[in-house]
């Protein structure tokens, strides 16, 4: 975040620093104690997961300064998850119609050391999901460590482009994981 001193005249910066039940955020900052007139300074602000959830008691990032307005506030939001893929999209490029494309691969991984993640489902939704299919090794849950493939093809009914989501629901994270699909019939 860049926090800019529009004003014209120096701003004295009492405080930077996160609020809030959150303790997997935290800033670092190069603003010093003061701002002086159209000066700008940077505020990073990082987020480590405690757990594998939605953190639904917001944090905020409060600037407290002189400045007209008082105290600036940033929401801050985040999910953990002990799961992640090799990739978050996949495009097949041109593919003739009614014919099917070589399979494109993701690794689905499981980073906990203490617990294996259920996998409740892996589907493909959107307008165009007939056009991509899946098969993988993954089986109903992935142990602590582990990894699996998902293999995708891409067969066009028709011309133009076609975009899906593969959607892989698990409990490693408050969210299910997706991918991008797409690919252009010819």
């Amino acid at each position: 975040m860049t926090l800019t001193n529009a004003g014209n005249a120096t701003v004295d910066i009492s405080s930077i620093g996160i609020s809030g039940p959150s303790a997997s955020f935290s800033e670092t900052n190069n603003c010093g104690s003061s701002l002086s007139a159209g000066a700008s300074c940077n505020v990073a602000v990082t987020f480590r997961p405690m757990s594998t959830h939605t953190c639904a008691d917001a944090a905020y990032l409060t600037v407290i300064d002189n400045g007209s307005g008082g105290a600036q506030t940033v929401k801050l939001s985040g999910a953990g998850t002990v799961m992640t893929l090799s990739a978050k999209s996949l495009n097949f490029g041109n593919q003739a119609v009614d014919t099917t494309s070589a399979a494109k691969m993701i690794t689905l991984t499981n980073h906990a050391t203490n617990r294996a993640v259920s996998i409740a489902a892996i589907s493909i939704a959107g307008l165009n999901s007939p056009a991509f299919a899946q098969t993988n090794t993954c089986g109903t849950s992935l142990a602590a460590g582990a990894s699996c493939t998902l293999s995708v093809t891409f067969t066009p009914h028709g011309k133009g482009s076609r975009t899906a989501t593969l959607y892989i629901w698990n409990n490693g994270g408050a969210d299910a994981l997706n991918v991008t699909l797409s690919g252009n019939g010819t």
